[in-house]
């Protein structure tokens, strides 16, 4: 994982909680912990600034960074898809994106198209894009955000036509592959929350475990957008994987959030 994407998930888990921005030095420490060295963090720290994710602010006089209207609002976005309930729904309902822009503007084209691919849409017939109907609020929302709605059109209903949904699913996502994934991410991650019940780690081993199964399940979500059950083969590992995600959060979330609160405790100290 990039250092950006260590420190983004660091604002995720934990800093959000506690309302405050984070000492450099004690992101710092926390990221070494991740392997992460100085000189990254301080780089990544920047161009999140930059990028606007980040403001700086001081912290007990110690230079520091904390989250940007922005960023709050992208990892509220994810939250709702990386924890939700997974809840796949019985019937396939699609959602049909279409956008027209003007050759003026044509690098909008690759933005939209970028955006939806983001949150798990793909290319559909007819220059059309497609998606489970449950990702309308959230294709909204996202657009708007990037001043892009007032270009797209949505359409829900049912696929009606020679060809059945199952057909439209396999060619529009690699099932195979999301498949795949699922099943690395549980041959990773099922034997942590089997070895943490029998005998549970300490507070840093916690905090490296937890940041760890984060960035293993992140993709998932997006990679399969929530494919109805009609369209996905009965061996599909969706359910099951988000079950050992979310109890492995449950297991190593207390001793993470203490040995980040620890960490940055010891930090300011320095």
């Amino acid at each position: 994982m990039s250092p950006r994407d260590r420190i983004l998930d660091t604002y995720g888990l934990f800093a959000r909680e506690y309302g405050g921005p984070i000492a450099v030095g004690g992101l710092i420490a926390l990221m070494r912990e991740l392997g992460i060295d100085a000189q990254a963090v301080r780089s990544a720290a920047s161009r999140m600034k930059r990028s606007g994710l980040l403001v700086p602010e001081r912290v007990d006089g110690k230079a520091g960074y904390a989250l940007s209207a922005d960023g709050r609002e992208i990892l509220e976005a994810g939250d709702l898809r990386i924890f939700g309930s997974g809840a796949r729904r019985n019937d396939a309902s699609w959602l049909l994106v279409l956008f027209s822009i003007p050759e003026s503007e044509r690098r909008k084209r690759y933005l939209i198209r970028s955006r939806l691919a983001r949150l798990g849409f793909a290319p559909g017939p007819a220059a059309s894009w497609i998606a489970p109907a449950s990702l309308l609020e959230e294709a909204r929302t996202m657009l708007k955000r990037s001043e892009l709605d007032g270009y797209v059109s949505f359409f829900e209903g049912e696929f009606r036509a020679d060809a059945n949904s199952e057909h439209i699913a396999a060619s529009a996502w690699d099932l195979d592959l999301i498949n795949k994934l699922y099943g690395e991410y549980l041959t990773a991650q099922r034997p942590i929350s089997e070895s943490w019940v029998a005998s549970p780690g300490g507070d840093r081993d916690a905090f490296v475990a937890h940041m760890n199964n984060i960035s293993a399940w992140r993709p998932l979500p997006y990679a399969d957008p929530g494919l109805p059950r009609s369209v996905t083969s009965p061996d599909w590992l969706a359910e099951q994987a988000r079950e050992v995600f979310m109890r492995l959060h449950r297991q190593l979330r207390p001793g993470a959030h203490r040995f980040y609160l620890e960490t940055l405790d010891a930090a300011a100290r320095r």
